[in-house]
């Protein structure tokens, strides 16, 4: 299978055994035209800071050909996503899902949610929104009002 399913210019496959050996993982995917998923996206450098022994990926899906790779070979089991539930935000303990939750989330929402499930963080987010995820919001201010428009808010 040959798909441009990116995780730090490797794909989802090849990842898939450094994130099946990890303690704990972070899984976003998302569409690299997607606003909500490039701030959910840039809320994992918060994240890091966080939560320095969790391995953190952003699963990119660049067209047809990925979304069609889903639970295939190197696609990790448990983990269900269509194009119109991105981003989605996997939590994997040993290669296993642990929980899973879709949609835009700041990076101290989802530090809380892992709370839940790998215990509390090292240095946690603190409230609000990050340097990071502001600088996304106003990149994409303009294509964000276009979908609103769009969707009749």
């Amino acid at each position: 299978m040959s798909t441009r399913i990116d995780i730090d210019g490797r794909s989802l496959a090849a990842r898939m055994p450094e994130i099946g050996a990890a303690d704990e993982a972070v899984m976003v995917i998302g569409r690299p035209v997607c606003p909500a998923c490039q701030v959910t996206g840039a809320g994992l450098e918060a994240l890091a800071e966080a939560r320095p022994g969790v391995l953190l990926v952003f699963v990119e899906m660049w067209g047809p050909e990925d979304w069609r790779a889903r639970g295939g070979d190197g696609w990790p089991a448990g983990v269900t996503v269509s194009p119109s539930a991105v981003p989605a935000t996997v939590l994997m303990r040993g290669g296993d899902v642990v929980a899973k939750r879709f949609g835009a989330v700041p990076a101290h929402d989802l530090d809380r949610w892992m709370d839940e499930h790998f215990g509390p963080a090292q240095h946690p987010v603190p409230e609000g929104i990050t340097e990071a995820e502001q600088a996304v919001l106003n990149r994409t201010a303009a294509r964000r009002a276009q979908h609103d428009a769009v969707k009749g808010r």
